[in-house]
């Protein structure tokens, strides 16, 4: 029986396929039969032609063979052009699935399968084969769009005529039956065509229906969205500016200006808890573009909406005042003389906490909608973010100031300490020169003792007094010598203790380097009296000056060459005496400007710290014993204010060397 059933229901049409075949196949039915007809016509008329010159000339059987083919395809002939031209001016153009374009199309299957069939009983005449018979079943199956039942009914009676036609003409017994078993197989094979042709087209046809009508409902979203598209921009406009604001009167501000173009906030308000009072703060309320005092609500009171808003964490959707309020056991207050009749309360969330409630408030009944919900919703939001990026906006200015302030105060102590441990070198540097100032000023004292007895001496001795004022001459010529040597060793020091940079100056980078060298030394030796080390130097006297801020370059090459000593006497403790510290420092000009190198034989940089060595306060040396600012401010003063290079080179284990240059 299921059998049975899946052929009944492959047979039978649903409603939607009645309404395609009565639609869309039954026009393309008439486009199919009116083309087919056309094609038909010539051919049923060369035919007919053809068969009615011989048939004069013919006898017996083949007269009669003749004849029966010549009528049948007159018979066909008339009958295509009559359906041709029906179709043609009544249901082709305008194309319409009429009475007369049915009529047309079911007449058209039967005079083919039937006129197959009487052709092939007629050839039984004078031949044994039924090919008229397969083509107009292989036509009809291939072309014409045939429901299931009446495919079947139609065959069935096409094989039913040829069937019986076919033992008119055919007097051989055996090869009647075989021309029957035949035409079984030609029927069946064009009611199969006709079934694949049906299914085929249906499935393309509802697949067809199908996407149009998911088109039509992508279009009539697409619709819905560009219709909303302008609201999402002024959304997105309204976001923009209100998380750039950090003023919540502003915010507010910039709210009310651009949301009544999206829904009806005649009223419109933030509110913000308060965590110390308990109360949630109002700082500013816009009503019909007035701005209304600030106030606050208890939240202690819900009674108010406002309050059960923040304390449940829930949306407050009032659309009819005099009804929906005690849904939520609370009241309105008016903000003014007229009481809104239509109020949305929402929580502003920021991540997962709730901060405050947002408002929007109609003097209409039934003014929000659930897209008016959905807006208001996507506001509070962009005013939560708004809020927080204010806060944190004060509180990061707030902690930057601080760092600065700190990070002040570190680079002017990490100047101090690098003063502080060069002031016993300064100190041994200035004091040879006054030594020598002393010596030659008591020398002086002596001689203008020994110039005023010989002035008062009679008679004078004029050679004596010459030899007198020429040593005292020399003497004052070593006091100022040794003096301006003093005067260059406070100026160098002073340099070192400015808190900011100078301006540019033309300088002698060698003569800084030498001076740096001899600095960085005697600091070395005043904090450890062991510290020992040979120095070579290779500076290039084309190097000439360069216009640099003399103070910033100068701790640049003193930072380094300390840091060189303190590595090669740290090696030589861990070492031993059979490590001798060495320290190289070399100029050269280089292309568009020149180039230091200060190389030491210590331990160099370890691989694992390379990429940190000139981050801000990372240092190798003990606790207490370094700020890690040297080299970060060194690299600053190089690259960012000189726009010059310093890098580094080494081996661990063997040396380390730094390189700078600078442009000129």
């Amino acid at each position: 029986m299921k059998w049975i059933n899946k052929i009944i229901d492959f047979i039978r049409l649903s409603p939607e396929e009645s309404g395609i075949f009565q639609t869309v196949i039954g026009l393309e039915n008439i486009r199919r039969v009116l083309y087919l007809t056309l094609l038909a016509l010539p051919t049923s008329a060369m035919y007919f032609v053809i068969f009615m010159l011989e048939a004069g000339n013919a006898t017996g059987v083949s007269y009669q063979w003749r004849r029966a083919i010549s009528t049948s395809h007159a018979v066909m002939f008339a009958s295509f052009l009559v359906i041709s031209l029906l179709l043609y001016f009544y249901s082709f153009k305008p194309a319409k699935n009429n009475r007369a374009a049915k009529l047309c199309v079911n007449m058209t299957i039967l005079i083919l399968l039937l006129g197959g069939a009487v052709i092939a009983a007629a050839d039984q005449l004078v031949t044994n084969n039924i090919t008229p018979y397969l083509i107009t079943c292989l036509i009809t199956g291939l072309i014409i769009l045939i429901p299931p039942f009446r495919a079947l009914i139609y065959f069935i009676i096409s094989f039913v005529v040829f069937y019986y036609a076919m033992s008119l003409t055919q007097s051989n017994h055996e090869i009647l039956i075989s021309n029957q078993i035949n035409g079984i197989t030609a029927t069946a094979l064009g009611l199969c065509l006709s079934f694949i042709l049906w299914r085929g087209y249906l499935i393309r046809t509802k697949q067809s229906r199908l996407i149009e009508k998911q088109n039509q409902e992508l279009k009539t979203a697409l619709e819905l969205v560009n219709s909303q598209k302008d609201d999402i921009e002024q959304l997105s406009r309204i976001g923009r500016d209100i998380t750039s604001s950090l003023s919540i009167e502003n915010i507010i501000r910039t709210i009310y200006e651009n949301v009544n173009s999206l829904m009806d906030a005649s009223i419109f308000t933030i509110g913000l808890s308060n965590p110390d009072t308990e109360f949630l703060e109002f700082p500013a309320t816009i009503e019909k573009g007035r701005l209304l005092p600030a106030f606050s609500v208890p939240l202690s009171d819900e009674s108010r909406l406002e309050a059960w808003c923040y304390n449940h964490q829930q949306d407050v959707i009032v659309n009819d005042c005099s009804t929906d309020c005690g849904k939520y056991l609370g009241r309105l207050t008016a903000l003014t003389g007229d009481t809104p009749q239509s109020v949305l309360y929402l929580p502003l969330w920021h991540k997962d906490k709730v901060s405050g409630v947002i408002s929007a408030q109609s003097f209409r009944k039934n003014a929000y909608r659930d897209y008016d919900v959905n807006v208001l919703r996507n506001l509070a939001a962009y005013c939560a973010i708004a809020l927080d990026n204010a806060k944190t906006y004060r509180r990061l200015n707030e902690l930057l100031d601080d760092l600065k302030t700190t990070q002040d105060k570190l680079v002017i102590q990490s100047k101090l300490a690098a003063l502080g441990a060069l002031t016993a070198g300064i100190a041994h540097e200035i004091k040879n020169p006054l030594n020598f100032v002393n010596n030659f000023a008591e020398l002086s004292e002596s001689l203008v003792k020994e110039l005023e007895e010989e002035i008062s001496a009679e008679p004078t001795d004029k050679e004596a007094m010459a030899e007198i004022l020429v040593t005292l001459q020399q003497n004052a010529a070593k006091i100022k010598e040794h003096g301006k040597r003093a005067d260059s060793i406070v100026r160098s020091m002073l340099q070192h203790s400015r808190g900011k940079s100078g301006e540019r100056q033309l300088t002698d980078i060698n003569a800084m380097l030498a001076e740096d060298i001899n600095l960085a030394y005697h600091g070395m030796r005043a904090q450890d009296s062991t510290f020992n080390i040979k120095i070579e130097t290779n500076l290039d006297a084309s190097v000439g000056k360069l216009e640099v801020v003399p103070q910033d370059i100068s701790r640049v090459f003193l930072n380094i060459i300390s840091n060189a000593c303190y590595e090669t006497q740290r090696k030589k403790q861990a070492v031993g005496g059979s490590f001798a510290p060495l320290l190289s420092v070399s100029s050269r000009g280089v292309e568009d400007g020149l180039e230091v190198r200060i190389r030491d034989n210590g331990n160099g940089v370890p691989e694992a710290i390379r990429d940190k060595l000139f981050n801000p306060f990372f240092t190798t040396k003990p606790s207490g014993q370094g700020t890690g600012l040297g080299l970060s401010i060194s690299y600053d003063i190089i690259v960012h204010e000189h726009h010059g290079e310093l890098s580094f080179d080494s081996c661990e284990g063997e040396f380390a060397e730094f390189i700078i240059r600078l442009p000129r």
